[in-house]
């Protein structure tokens, strides 16, 4: 049988799943019938505000652009929580996709062409590099908000000029972070827009866990001066209401860039599923839930700290979102990480590895404190902390 033709180099720049090189352990922990506390992965262990209805509207097409009623719903939520730019038109500033991730696509794949440049704040959420790369440009990394941790006073504007290529189209950046928690400051932003602005880039902010910082409350670039017309604001009903199996997410930007964003939505997934996004608009009905939602992260949050101190980890107690980004340089010295996540696996309990989030980080690894109960994930931690111990020299 003869070789298939080439694939394209969209599809080859796209990196393998987070877990392919621990593949073989984790089949090998769940053969021997093992326990795996799963501390990898953004869930979260809360219900949702609501319990999906029987199927609406499963007969006909959905408008391609999402529901108007979930459009003008999440419009007037965001400008309620002062997320995005100060004003959202629903009508032609919203568009809704399957999950975050698709709505992320649809805008990313609008606003650069092949061969282009997005400087990516790292460390990242790991489908942003993917994301980038599919649309056709690429992914250039600039450690960002693990620098901001260690000295607050740098210039966020400036981390990214120093990087800035003749190609660059595009920033993306994420606060509150995914991994590392950091939410950045109006300082910051107010440096990165003055960086943008100067050279005429599109902004791509990722603000799904806009709701869930626990000190300085969140602040949207978009909403700084001159920037609505440059920015696009990436929100997830995945994070904000607990609804990760609905796939419901949405874009928020200037109507050229989510006319041209709807065009590529109807080639990739036509209309988001009409029942989950009527449980959507539910969700954003129930306003007491996210605030209930971010005294328990926040709770957890200092659970998993606690439960880390004294071993041989470092990481900075999260500003907002899910997770703890911790570094074993110390403990692996020149070993390999996977060293540590195997011997983990062993034991049970299972981490993202810190490569994915950047090239920067080959000796890191995220930990997601809201995706199991607190009990499980004190026993997640200890099982950790004894696989720790095991490779210590």
């Amino acid at each position: 049988m003869s070789a298939p033709p080439r694939l394209s180099r969209a599809a080859a720049a796209i990196r393998a799943g987070v877990f392919a090189d621990l593949q073989r352990h984790i089949d090998a922990h769940a053969a021997r019938g093992g326990d795996l506390i799963p501390l990898q992965i953004g869930d979260t262990s809360l219900a949702p505000p609501v319990v999906p209805r029987p199927p609406e509207g499963l007969g006909s097409y959905g408008a391609t652009a999402g529901l108007a009623e979930l459009r003008v719903a999440l419009a007037e939520s965001l400008v309620a929580r002062g997320f995005g730019p100060r004003s959202i038109d629903p009508a032609t500033e919203v568009h809704v996709g399957v999950g975050a991730t698709h709505a992320l696509f649809c805008a990313v794949r609008s606003m650069v062409d092949d061969g282009d440049d997005v400087l990516l704040a790292a460390p990242y959420w790991p489908l942003a590099h993917g994301i980038i790369g599919a649309a056709g440009a690429r992914a250039v990394e600039v450690p960002l908000t693990s620098r901001l941790y260690d000295d607050p006073s740098l210039d966020a504007g400036a981390i990214f000029e120093a990087a800035r290529t003749p190609r660059t189209r595009a920033i993306y950046l994420i606060t509150p972070n995914n991994p590392d928690g950091k939410v950045l400051s109006a300082a910051h932003l107010a440096s990165i827009a003055a960086f943008a602005r100067a050279h005429d880039l599109w902004v791509v902010a990722d603000e799904v866990y806009a709701d869930y910082t626990f000190g300085a409350p969140h602040l949207s670039v978009a909403a700084l001066p001159e920037m609505a017309g440059r920015t696009v604001s990436a929100y997830s009903f995945s994070k904000s209401h607990a609804l990760a199996g609905a796939r419901i997410g949405a874009v928020v930007g200037p109507a050229s860039l989510i006319a041209a964003a709807r065009r590529v939505s109807v080639h990739s997934a036509f209309n988001v599923p009409v029942p989950m996004q009527r449980v959507a608009i539910e969700a954003l009905a129930a306003a007491s839930w996210i605030g209930e939602a971010r005294e328990t992260y926040r709770r957890l949050r200092d659970v998993a700290a606690a439960a880390l101190a004294g071993a041989d980890v470092r990481f900075h107690r999260a500003d907002g979102g899910v997770y703890l980004f911790l570094d074993f340089s110390e403990l692996l010295g020149d070993r390999p990480l996977d060293l540590l996540l195997a011997a983990a696996i062993e034991r049970g309990v299972l981490l993202a590895p810190g490569e994915a989030f950047g090239a920067a980080f080959p000796r890191s690894a995220r930990l997601c404190y809201s995706a199991v109960s607190e009990p499980r994930l004190l026993e997640g931690i200890a099982r950790l902390r004894a696989a720790m111990e095991s490779i210590a020299r």
